[in-house]
């Protein structure tokens, strides 16, 4: 049975991510429009790239020009520049067979290899503020990026992504098949509104509290972390769970301040304003 906290108020679907104080995340998951538009930009990046090499390398390694003279040998009438019909059928095929294969081989190992040294990113999904990431918000391994990846010799098919785009759109977290096979989903990294300042507390807290100079100096910036994050998620977070959380943030700060008395509960968000106006305004 859900807690109120696992419920998801928004009306999109999500990925949850727990962080380690076990406070839920939710994190939108990009839809095919988005991802499409991610894969054209890579495309295109990926394509100027290939082509750029291939030139690079018939520039540097000149016995390359070796491969036209080896195609003469095999099809005569190339070097009686009077080709058959078939023979440029063969030399068009081969042509679009060798690029398809390069091209399939190159964009696997762009995709892996952006995702791995960017944790889940690509060119494309960085313009779009896209990440990949694991069923249940685990950074994405270079297994599942393998997987995911390999997999796109499917969802290309029969042409244009069409099965990976049927797939997105079927889904509910929509996935392609790589995605499903792999475990894992993408998600859009939306920008968050900028979080509203704290409220102070005023100077009889600070007076009630007897926070001393030697006390205040205790709390370096670890403990001052505490007392904002705590402040803040007070607001979000369900009753129950934020008074357990801002049970477990005072007495970690009263251990720390040396204070031994029990602090009342109704008192204790505004001992943290205090400590939070008193160690701002130093």
């Amino acid at each position: 049975m859900s807690s109120p906290g696992d419920r998801i108020t928004v009306l999109q679907p999500s990925q949850v991510v727990r962080s380690p104080d076990a406070v839920a995340l939710h994190l939108p998951l990009a839809g095919p429009t988005s991802r499409m538009l991610a894969y054209a930009a890579d495309a295109i990046a990926l394509q100027t790239t290939i082509l750029l090499l291939v030139f690079l390398l018939f520039l540097v390694f000149p016995a390359l020009s070796g491969i036209g003279t080896w195609l003469r040998d095999q099809l005569p009438g190339l070097a009686q520049d009077n080709p058959s019909e078939d023979e440029l059928r063969a030399v068009m095929l081969a042509v679009v067979a060798f690029w398809v294969i390069l091209s399939t081989f190159a964009e696997i190992l762009w995709f892996v290899t952006w995702e791995t040294i960017s944790g889940g990113g690509s060119l494309g999904k960085k313009l779009l503020g896209l990440r990949v990431m694991e069923d249940g918000g685990r950074p994405l391994s270079i297994g599942a990026s393998l997987a995911r990846n390999f997999l796109r010799v499917v969802d290309v098919l029969p042409s244009s992504y069409l099965t990976g785009l049927v797939a997105m759109l079927v889904s509910r977290d929509a996935k392609r098949l790589g995605d499903l096979a792999a475990g894992t989903v993408v998600v859009r990294l939306d920008r968050p509104q900028a979080a509203p300042p704290l409220v102070d507390g005023t100077d009889a807290d600070v007076a009630r509290f007897r926070l001393r100079r030697e006390q205040l100096e205790r709390l370096g910036d670890e403990e001052m972390t505490l007392v904002r994050q705590t402040l803040r998620r007070l607001e979000t977070l369900p009753a129950e769970q934020a008074e357990e959380f801002l049970n477990r943030a005072v007495d970690a700060l009263r251990a720390r301040l040396g204070i031994q008395e029990d602090v009342p509960a109704r008192d204790r968000e505004a001992l943290l304003r205090a400590l939070w106006m008193a160690k701002r305004t130093r």
